[in-house]
């Protein structure tokens, strides 16, 4: 399915009902099929309901020019959100992901629950990292995502409940646990995992949802 951004461009989405959907957002260079789906969570999320986003630029949504300041893919987002039908949803997002579910959250008060927010620290994204990545990932064109996201971070308090979790060898969200300490937000450690395999933690699914359970 396909929702259309203010400037046009298609956003790609899938999305199973149910009654607590989950709002999936990938990192950068990648998108919702090796996310989400090739690493489980879609079977785990089975019977809640999810709604997959791919960011502009990646997977099958459309590859304008413009338009991928954090702001400018949450709105993307959005799109998506109002497409499916859904009016309230909590969240799981994976490295440049979490910056996009943040600003989701600032910028549609009350559409978020609880966000799970997995290999991402409060550290600036700097242009070299998202270079590895985009590297490791074999990323095609993406000049035009690195030119939004680099610089940016995590700012403010949380806009919602938030969870961190992160790999002990994910240098990109090195600084993870002590980030979410000074935001007092819990932290989940995925072990020996690096930032290109915490995703698909069995350890991060379970923090996840237990997290976004509804209390009681």
């Amino acid at each position: 399915m396909f929702a259309t951004a203010a400037d046009g461009t298609k956003i790609w989405f899938d999305h199973a009902p149910g009654p607590r959907p989950v709002l999936l957002i990938h990192g950068f260079a990648s998108d919702s099929a090796r996310t989400w789906e090739q690493t489980g969570w879609l079977r785990a999320l089975d019977g809640l309901g999810h709604v997959a986003v791919d960011l502009r630029g990646h997977g099958q949504s459309g590859k304008p020019a413009s338009g991928y300041s954090p702001g400018g893919l949450a709105r993307d987002v959005l799109a998506a959100l109002d497409e499916a039908g859904l009016s309230t949803v909590d969240v799981v997002t994976y490295s440049m992901g979490g910056l996009v579910g943040w600003e989701l959250a600032r910028l549609a008060p009350g559409r978020v629950g609880r966000m799970a927010l997995g290999g991402i620290g409060g550290r600036p994204v700097a242009r070299e990292s998202m270079e590895r990545v985009r590297e490791a990932l074999s990323g095609g064109d993406l000049d035009a995502c690195v030119d939004g996201i680099a610089g940016h971070r995590l700012d403010g308090p949380p806009p919602v409940p938030v969870l961190f979790a992160a790999g002990e060898q994910d240098e990109v969200a090195a600084d993870a646990p002590d980030f979410a300490a000074s935001l007092g937000a819990p932290f989940v450690s995925l072990g020996r995992r690096t930032h290109f395999n915490a995703v698909s933690s069995r350890r991060f699914k379970d923090a996840a949802l237990a997290f976004l359970a509804p209390a009681g």
